[in-house]
């Protein structure tokens, strides 16, 4: 039978909520495989040997996710990263726009929902200098982006693994599942995604506002677009920004709102702000994304 083991980062557990997502599928997946790790469900300390799979969620933020991801690669013969934070760093990178020092202050001493403290000094990680994805800190066999990974695409990967098979895996991107209809429209203002109520037919972009989903790998079925809201990039890069070492997010982005609207690439530019959240908020720890020579990530971050 099968090992199958489940290590937590620094995350929020949905990714772990999300296997669970797989409802009756999952007694199948139980049925060849043993579960052997996951302090998140059950009393087990130390990480196991001779582990089959792996499946690893978050991202490194402090000295002992390093250590932990370390040693269960060592002792896993197939990694996953599952889950953006995993893949591309997620929401927990956009700590990077601010200093270790700053994020824990924030969280003891100037955070005026609670009464201020010193901060922990024992049995407390050290914070790294900057959060880095699992992708980053050690070899990955299988990456499954998503925030957190939707059930059947679980199921498409996971399964076929179980079993000693090759998964496929869809590469398209998530405007290839959106129903919205694209248009020309002259326009020369960008809309926050709070301001108005935009067509629930059209694109948004056709509309002026920031979608990802043309540079968001569509693993979600454009489930967001369809509750009438633009697309915020949780699943990670598409394929052809990863591919294209002169694409980027940003630029891609830039690139379709002026095609669209015919304005000039510096007035949409002008017109987007904090770029770190918006634009770049589950890549922005990336070393994939920050290496490209186009990426504005090297300015924002700081180290």
């Amino acid at each position: 039978m099968v090992k199958l083991a489940l290590e937590l980062l620094a995350s929020c557990a949905g990714c772990e909520v999300s296997i669970l997502d797989l409802h009756e599928d999952l007694i199948d997946v139980l049925e060849q495989a043993e579960l052997v790790y996951a302090p998140i469900l059950m009393d087990v300390k130390e990480i196991p040997e001779d582990i089959d799979i792996a499946i690893v969620s978050g991202s490194v933020r402090n000295e002992e996710n390093k250590e932990r991801l370390e040693e269960i690669r060592e002792k896993a013969k197939t990694v996953i990263a599952y889950g953006t934070c995993a893949c591309y760093g997620g929401i927990t990178c956009m700590a990077d726009l601010y200093s270790p020092e700053d994020v824990s202050a924030r969280s003891f001493s100037d955070n005026p929902s609670t009464e201020s403290s010193e901060q922990p000094s024992e049995v407390v990680p050290k914070l790294l200098p900057i959060v880095h994805p699992a992708g980053d800190m050690a070899e990955i066999d299988y990456y499954i982006p998503g925030c957190p990974p939707k059930e059947n695409l679980i199921k498409d990967v996971l399964v076929p693994l179980i079993a000693g098979e090759i998964p496929e895996i869809p590469k398209k991107s998530v405007c290839a599942d959106c129903n919205r209809t694209m248009e020309h429209i002259e326009f020369d203002k960008i809309h926050r995604r709070i301001e108005g109520e935009p067509d629930q037919e059209k694109c948004f972009l056709s509309q002026g506002y920031v979608c990802l989903g043309s540079v968001t790998l569509g693993r979600c079925g454009a489930l967001c677009s369809a509750a009438g809201v633009p697309c915020h990039g949780c699943g990670g890069p598409s394929m052809d920004i990863l591919r294209e070492p002169s694409h980027d997010v940003y630029n891609c982005v830039i690139n379709r709102i002026a095609h669209i609207s015919k304005m000039p690439h510096k007035d949409v530019e002008k017109q987007l702000y904090d770029i770190g959240h918006i634009v770049y908020g589950f890549v922005i720890g990336s070393t994939i994304m920050e290496d490209k020579k186009v990426s504005l990530i090297p300015q924002l971050i700081k180290k």
